[in-house]
């Protein structure tokens, strides 16, 4: 039976899932931060070992990681060179004029990727019309190439003026740079064909240093994978959301920042759309963060662009709004007197203070100390935790300090953790115009659940879902997610002045790129599809807003495409001004394929792992003192059974908390619904 793997690897556990005809299968292993394809490799062996994956029968594999964003983070890029037009070498260094920290006289600033002696000018120009106005000094750019030669470059960018309409000077460029150092050397042109000189180098620049850390990444990964029989069909996710090849991973790492984000969002979409629910909030929380994101209408909402610290990324991605808040977050006071939680993280290893290595007092301590987690049931295949431990730690790191008691400290840590929660999510709704009470609340990863309830008491949202695959929904995501990649080309031209026609060559231009890529992918011409989008604005106005592109025949229809432009501006802003005049900016295609592994009744065939756990627990939900409550196992709760709160629900790969008030039920596929009422916690 053809089986399809999907990994994902957090900041705690790798998580696997192993889906085939007879369902979906689930495991987690801890992650190996210091050496992240270890981590992998290992739960790989432990999977192959207990004839959980079957090598001969594993027809393809999906992979989300952060090692391009840890990497970014921590600064560990590959030494990099950036050449670019004569008197734009500083275009790193300056940026844009946002100072987030004009008043903070302590204030840091991250360090340039590339140090100013290995960024370096070339003669040559291209103006905004895309007419050459000074040819390539070829004989400069190889005294260039010659000096880099002693630098010990690993990868080099190369970012020209206006290359996004004239390409040729970067390709030249290339050419004589790739054959005289014999290293990546990465165009602006091919990473990122749009306008803003500042986040095109910065993007190019990202990919370039990138490189060689997420190919040796991904070649260890391919290799170890082969050595225990697998197929070399690795496929990465992206940050769009979409998989793709190893290969071509390797091409463009900067689009690999959200990876493990964006499959939680894919696996959560499924999930929602087999449930009938298209208006979703997703909440992620793990064991080091919090991602939080929008699916309206059944579709994923995107961005053009983002960022990784302070470095912007100007790609497509899943719009996921990330806070430092997970199990594994670390509770403190602060020289103030004020209890914070976050960012920082215990991970795997030590991991909270319940693992019993001398971690220090964290979210998922407090949890254990009120009863929401179990003793004796370990999270994730570890051993039991260690209650004495998380005790110790939460009195000496925090309540000490306070005054308080153990459990008033972790009453406290949660409201914290919570409150942050919440704000995010207000980020990616009301401050987008959007009312959470519209929405669902989709609580996964292995902590989302135990505070899926209270966060949605919070914001007035009635009802949350716990997916079967609550705890590996980001490895779910991606099995199911679609191979795609998105191409893009600016054009900046005023409405007044389009030629339909050629915009609709442009477009076709677009799709035949698209398509000659998922056909090098092995996807055939029947199973593409495609969806073009524009980004337009006012004439004067700084951003855009991207609007779907409709190309009957063999042009584009305008009308329609500033109607488009003039809903979505008064959608998002408010107010629209028709008798204003636009301008086309950038013109963008979607081109996707079939997902590895088509979802059917999702989860229903995940397996639960233990003995039936039900019995009476004390639980704390207040500082009134505990509630007597239940605890059970997720594999004893009968499909189609109604539940209320106080109820703890111990699954394989995360636990549920039911708050008094609530009432719920497990749904035929083994998906979980609470309904929640915000004010009065005796109402339903």
């Amino acid at each position: 039976m053809a089986q399809v793997i999907g990994i994902d690897i957090g900041g705690t556990f790798v998580d696997v899932v192993i889906a085939s005809e007879a369902g979906v299968r689930i495991a987690k292993e801890p992650s190996t931060p210091g050496e992240p394809a270890l981590g992998v490799l290992r739960a790989l062996d432990r999977l192959i070992g207990a004839g959980s994956i079957v090598p001969q029968e594993v027809r393809g594999l999906a992979h989300g990681c952060t090692v391009a964003t840890n990497a970014l983070l921590e600064g560990k890029w590959a030494r990099t060179a950036l050449i670019t037009t004569r008197g734009f070498r500083d275009v790193l260094e300056i940026g844009r004029q946002n100072r987030d920290s004009l008043y903070d006289l302590g204030a840091v600033r991250s360090p340039v990727m590339v140090p100013r002696d290995l960024r370096l000018e070339v003669t040559e120009r291209v103006n905004s019309d895309g007419e050459v106005e000074t040819p390539l000094d070829v004989a400069e750019l190889r005294r260039l190439a010659e000096a880099l030669r002693g630098a010990n470059v690993a990868a080099v960018a190369v970012v020209f003026l206006f290359s996004y309409l004239r390409p040729e000077h970067e390709r030249a460029a290339r050419d004589v740079l790739a054959g005289l150092l014999g290293v990546p050397v990465v165009l602006s042109s091919d990473v990122l064909p749009e306008i803003r000189e500042y986040e095109r180098t910065s993007t190019t620049v990202i990919s370039a240093a990138l490189r060689p850390v997420i190919g040796a990444y991904l070649a260890a990964l391919e290799q170890g994978g082969a050595e225990r029989g697998l197929p070399r069909a690795w496929r990465i996710m992206q940050s769009s959301g979409a998989v793709t090849t190893l290969a071509r991973a390797q091409e463009q790492p900067a689009s690999l920042l959200l990876s493990g984000p964006a499959g939680g969002v894919q696996g959560a979409r499924a999930v929602g759309a087999a449930m009938g629910e298209r208006n979703l909030i997703t909440m992620d929380m793990g064991g080091t963060s919090c991602d939080v994101a929008l699916i309206t209408d059944g579709a994923i909402e995107r961005t053009r662009s983002g960022g990784v610290g302070s470095y912007p990324v100007a790609l497509p991605m899943v719009s996921v709004h990330t806070i430092g808040a997970g199990g594994g977050s670390v509770a403190w006071v602060d020289r103030g007197g004020a209890l914070r939680v976050g960012p920082e993280s215990m991970g795997a290893s030590p991991g909270p203070a319940c693992y019993g290595r001398g971690g220090r007092a964290t979210v998922t301590d407090a949890h254990l100390v009120l009863g929401h987690l179990v003793a004796d049931q370990g999270l994730g295949g570890l051993p039991p935790l260690d209650a004495l431990a998380a005790r110790r730690a939460i009195s000496e790191d925090v309540g000490q300090k306070l005054g308080l008691s153990v459990e008033r400290t972790s009453l406290g840590i949660l409201e914290v953790a919570d409150a942050a929660m919440e704000r995010a999510i207000r980020v990616v709704t009301v401050e987008r115009g959007r009312d959470p009470r519209d929405y669902v609340l989709l609580a996964f990863g292995g902590a989302g659940p135990l505070h899926g309830a209270s966060i949605a008491r919070r914001l007035g949202i009635r009802r949350v879902l716990v997916p079967r695959t609550a705890g590996v929904l980001s490895a779910f995501g991606l099995v199911v997610a679609e191979t795609g990649h998105d191409v893009s080309q600016s054009v900046v031209a005023r409405f007044d002045g389009l030629d339909a026609v050629k915009v609709g060559r442009t477009v076709d231009a677009l799709r035949a790129r698209g398509a000659a890529t998922l056909r090098a992918e092995g996807i055939r011409e029947d199973e593409m599809q495609f969806h073009a989008s524009a980004d337009v604005r006012y004439v004067g106005q700084a951003h855009e807003l991207t609007v779907p592109l409709e190309t009957p025949g063999d042009e584009v229809d305008l009308a329609a495409l500033r109607r488009a432009f003039e809903e979505a501006h008064v959608a998002r802003y408010g107010h629209g001004s028709p008798s204003e005049e636009a301008e086309l900016v950038t013109l963008r295609l979607r081109a996707q394929g079939p997902p590895l592994f088509r979802a059917g009744k999702v989860g229903a065939a995940c397996q639960e792992k233990g003995d039936a756990l039900d019995r009476p627990h004390d639980i704390w939900f207040d500082a009134a003192g505990p509630t007597r409550g239940r605890v059970q196992s997720r594999s004893s709760t009968v499909r189609g059974e109604s539940f209320r709160g106080p109820l703890v629900v111990v699954g394989e790969d995360s636990t549920i908390l039911v708050p008094p008030g609530a009432r719920g039920r497990c749904d035929a596929d083994g998906h979980m619904i609470l309904e929640v009422g915000r004010d009065d916690p005796g109402t339903d």
